[in-house]
């Protein structure tokens, strides 16, 4: 299925379905039991007759919810695995293709210090995301599994999709990872000056409300 977005194995996918084509599409993968693919686009659009031209390398999707509205259906997709484009077929009512699975490399050439390390630096950085949004309180599970744990960080950085379909195409977790260190380490340092920024406006705002206080008294 291609899609303005990139999909990581393990990560979650809302999406509303009402075209036909993904409608039928969606009914013959409950019925088979199946997933479908998703593909991040590279020419094209996501609706409409004709098929967008989407990069090679994507993610098998499983549907863990859905919800049928009558004209169209609402579904939360988990990502499963990575598969490689070799073909894509004609025939048929909506996109489909020959692929391949890619492997899995969990803990491959990865040192587990390395791993606590940016496991550390990351939730960090969801903290810090989680005080700024108000959300006190809110944890979020963060594996200690490299590739699991590769996979979570690129869905949640703050980057152009075709840095994160880089990312998703990165053949180990271990490229995957050090690729991420640094950006990791860029946005916790933003987010801490935006909390610090934030802090300084709510402190100045108290300060500037009990003025006004006093001065009408």
């Amino acid at each position: 299925m291609p899609l303005n977005a990139v999909l990581f194995p393990g990560m979650p996918m809302p999406l509303v379905l009402w075209e036909a084509r993904y409608l039928q599409m969606a009914e013959e993968c409950f019925d088979r039991e199946e997933p479908f693919g998703v593909a991040l686009i590279r020419k094209g659009r996501e609706v409409g007759g004709e098929t967008a031209e989407t990069y090679d390398v994507g993610t098998t999707a499983h549907v863990a919810e859905y919800d049928d509205g009558g004209n169209h259906l609402s579904l939360l997709a988990i990502g499963r695995r990575r598969f490689r484009i070799h073909s894509v077929l004609d025939s048929g009512p909506y996109p489909r293709a020959e692929v391949e699975f890619l492997p899995d490399d969990a803990q491959a050439g990865v040192s587990p210090e390395f791993v606590a390390d940016i496991r550390a630096m990351f939730a960090e950085e969801i903290e810090l995301i989680v005080q700024l949004l108000g959300f006190g309180g809110l944890q979020l599970e963060i594996p200690a599994e490299a590739d699991k744990l590769s996979y979570m960080i690129a869905a949640h950085l703050r980057l152009p999709l075709v840095d994160k379909q880089m990312l998703l195409e990165l053949p180990t977790s271990a490229e995957r990872l050090a690729r991420e260190v640094e950006i990791v380490r860029r946005e916790r340092e933003d987010y801490r000056l935006l909390l610090a920024a934030r802090e300084h406006v709510d402190e100045t705002e108290a300060r500037r409300a009990v003025g006004r206080v006093f001065s009408n008294n």
